[in-house]
């Protein structure tokens, strides 16, 4: 709980200084630094071999014992590629710098920047498979802050404003990845353990195309209504988009603290392990109603009047993120077998459906065509990784009918929410209603959390 809590703040942290950089420095300015951000996530996918992935994978395969020395080891062959990397680009960097449109310094940072991403995220997810996520939580969080507030000194300080905020995002990321390499190294484990290569790569080559196809999931739908439609329409839905996003965080950290305790559940065949399950489903399914039931308010305290368009569309982008949601669950145990290699080839074909669907719905009902083809995306990859579980691993851990049903009540709890977005009142009972009905469903555990604390 203290974990995802945190993760939201730190994440909300970038919608609350939005309005100060929007302010502080020009338009330009803030779209090239957002396209530098952009090279960074996408370096961010393969710089570092995705080998914080099999981490969770490696908690199953081997005894406790000897994750110290495989995450070492992993993490030592991240840096072994990233060394690589950052050779070919000192070698490449006048080519590299034209094609990015930087100045080759720039470059050089961009890349390590990637890398120090990479190093906090590896970071991260070794506390996490440890059940220590508050760790990392506290870096992340000074790093965000440190990250603001030399942001904007450096703004007003210097004549580059856009040298400035690449400065004060630079410098806390090196900071935290430089403490996480010294704590990773400091363990006096072996380097690089040879027994543990192959394992490694397969589990996370495979992840790196995995992450290719969600960003192609991401970024297809705004791509096309720029192609298709106007900027309008592109500024509408990206605004309408992290407006949905907020749900994304929330079930994404949700997932990322129930998985090392699942996997270590499931190794130890938890007799109530299925019951558990099925209450983390209803604790998933309440946090999506009731983010549907408030979005409206949401959207309009950030964008104001001018964005309230885009309420036809936010519940089926709320909808989608969901749906990620459930298909993890197959996911995971594709993760605990560690068995990848289906999860990139499920992403980039959803990304391929999503292409075709939004060159068919885009240009008949434009921004709320992206959205129902992202809908029908994700529930597709949902539907494909379940069948893969199941077929390859007997996954019954949630049935078809628990999909159906989930499936349609958030669908249809996101119409109804987006037909009364105008009546806060209605809403609002409605959202009390279904709290009510959970605290009473659930009142026995309620009862028994307080009295604990």
């Amino acid at each position: 709980m203290i974990f995802t809590v945190g993760n939201l703040l730190i994440q909300g942290l970038a919608f609350i200084t939005l309005p100060i950089y929007t302010r502080i420095i020009s338009p330009e300015v803030y779209g090239q630094f957002n396209l530098y951000m952009a090279w960074i996530s996408l370096f961010s996918l393969f710089i570092g071999l995705q080998t914080a992935g099999s981490l969770s994978s490696a908690r199953v395969k081997y005894p406790e014992a000897e994750y110290q020395r495989y995450a070492v080891s992993a993490f030592t062959l991240s840096n072994i590629f990233f060394v690589t990397v950052l050779l070919v680009t000192i070698l490449i960097q006048d080519k590299l710098s034209m094609l990015l449109d930087l100045t080759p310094p720039l470059t050089l940072a961009l890349v390590v920047q990637s890398y120090c991403q990479y190093v906090v995220n590896f970071w991260g997810q070794y506390f996490i498979q440890h059940q220590k996520a508050t760790v990392t939580l506290y870096f992340s969080a000074i790093s965000a802050i440190l990250n603001t507030i030399l942001s904007i000194l450096l703004i007003y300080w210097m004549e580059d404003d856009f040298l400035a905020r690449v400065i004060g995002n630079f410098v806390p990321s090196l900071l935290v990845a430089l403490v996480a390499i010294y704590f990773l190294y400091s363990r006096r484990e072996p380097l690089l353990d040879r027994k543990y290569i192959q394992f490694i790569l397969a589990v996370s080559l495979p992840l790196i195309f995995h992450n290719v196809g969600h960003q192609l999931l991401n970024q297809l739908d705004r791509i096309m209504l720029g192609k298709m439609m106007t900027t309008k329409e592109v500024a509408l839905y990206s605004f309408g988009y992290n407006v949905g996003l907020v749900i994304q965080i929330v079930l994404g950290s949700v997932n990322t603290a129930w998985v090392p305790w699942f996997f270590d559940a499931r190794k130890k065949k938890l007799a109530h392990l299925q019951q558990v399950i099925t209450q983390y489903l209803s604790i998933g399914l309440f946090l999506t109603l009731g983010y549907l039931t408030i979005f409206p308010e949401l959207s309009l305290l950030l964008g104001g009047t001018a964005y309230q368009y885009g309420n036809n569309f936010i519940a089926l982008i709320v909808v989608s993120y969901f749906f990620v949601f459930l298909y993890t669950f197959p996911v995971n145990i594709q993760f605990y077998y560690a068995d990848t290699r289906m999860i990139p080839l499920g992403t980039l074909l959803a990304a391929g459906l999503n292409f075709v669907l939004n060159l068919v719905l885009i240009p008949n009902f434009g921004i709320n065509g992206a959205a129902y083809a992202t809908l029908i995306s994700y529930f597709f990859l949902l539907l494909l990784h379940h069948l893969v579980s199941k077929k390859k691993y007997g996954y019954q851990d949630v049935s078809e009918k628990t999909y159906v049903v989930l499936v349609t009540v958030s669908f249809l709890y996101a119409i109804m929410m987006t037909a009364f977005s105008q009546w806060l009142w209605l809403r609002w009972s409605i959202g009390l209603v279904i709290l009510f009905a959970y605290a009473y469903y659930y009142r026995s555990y309620i009862i028994t959390f307080v009295r604990k604390r």
